[in-house]
């Protein structure tokens, strides 16, 4: 595989430095005003300057969390391995943080009592069903594979819904995940945001809920509430995310946006912000944002060991 001139070292590690950073930038953003009708969120929204569960403006939630164990699992197994990733979830699980989703938690207590986390899953989704089986806690922290898997995306629709089935078994969540995994990579590919969300939704729309996803995409915030009962559904996240990409917007107009949506504010912010972020690199975010960003450093850090895996062809 040829890559293509936008898609060399420094324009990729800025892009995949982009995707992650941007990920937490959009979870910070939306936490405090989690859960919160649109109409009752402040306008203008007060970026960076209210607490989250007792904790400082900037700080980021279970999202950043999971999405940070993913990249360092990456980069230290050198690719997607889904043992590996069970193993730092659960660590973080037992660390006692201050919030994890709820399918996630059911999950991994049972993970941590002995079962497997994919079977522990697939029980969860047959007892409580596909109502309330379909959150979005596995598309929030999926972006980093797209970037890792950048120059091998055909490796994406076998890895995606396995990194979903971790947590959450409903087939939608996969095909959420593999949605924006496919969109990030062909961003940090350097295509053109509008073509990278197509072809994602294209390559969805036989899989389960992807008819609706491209009906979602251009519908959130427009003809469908994303504030309502099913706030935290998976194809909102990943709908949200895909119409602000299209919409081209800068970043921090993007992100105040979503957030405006209100409902699961935090979540549908690091899906957008992981695909704008990517589309405008680390040097397009927003400095002042970046200041106030809990362990802005060390994320981006981390994010930057993906490199190397987003160059990586078959052919390595």
């Amino acid at each position: 595989m040829r890559l293509p001139l936008p898609f060399r070292a420094v324009e990729v590690t800025q892009r995949v430095v982009g995707c992650v950073l941007g990920l937490a930038l959009g979870d910070a953003l939306g936490a405090p005003f989690e859960f919160v009708r649109g109409p009752e969120i402040p306008d203008p929204l007060p970026a960076f300057e209210r607490p989250w569960m007792g904790l400082p403006p900037g700080s980021t939630t279970d999202d950043t969390a999971m999405a940070r164990n993913l990249v360092r699992s990456l980069v230290e197994r050198d690719g997607f391995d889904a043992a590996d990733l069970v193993a730092r979830h659960l660590a973080w699980f037992r660390s006692g943080p201050p919030d994890v989703g709820s399918m996630t938690a059911r999950v991994l207590q049972r993970a941590s009592e002995g079962m497997p986390a994919e079977v522990a899953a697939e029980a969860i989704w047959r007892l409580r069903g596909p109502e309330v089986s379909a959150g979005n806690g596995s598309v929030m922290y999926c972006a980093p594979l797209g970037a890792a898997y950048a120059a091998r995306p055909d490796a994406l629709p076998r890895l995606a819904p396995r990194l979903s089935r971790i947590t959450h078994y409903d087939g939608r969540c996969g095909t959420a995940v593999l949605a924006v995994t496919l969109a990030v990579a062909a961003l940090v590919r350097g295509d053109e945001p509008v073509a990278a969300a197509r072809a994602a939704l294209r390559a969805v729309i036989d899989a389960p809920g992807g008819e609706e996803l491209e009906f979602l995409t251009e519908a959130v915030g427009v003809s469908r509430r994303v504030d309502g009962p099913e706030q935290g559904f998976c194809l909102y996240a990943a709908a949200a995310g895909l119409q602000a990409l299209v919409r081209d917007e800068d970043f921090e107009t993007s992100l105040r946006g979503v957030v405006a949506l209100g409902g699961d504010t935090d979540t549908n912010a690091a899906v957008a912000g992981a695909l704008i972020g990517t589309r405008v690199g680390s040097e397009g975010l927003p400095p002042a944002w970046l200041g106030r960003l809990a362990d802005r450093d060390a994320i981006a850090e981390e994010a930057a060991g993906l490199a190397p895996l987003a160059r990586r062809t078959d052919a390595d």
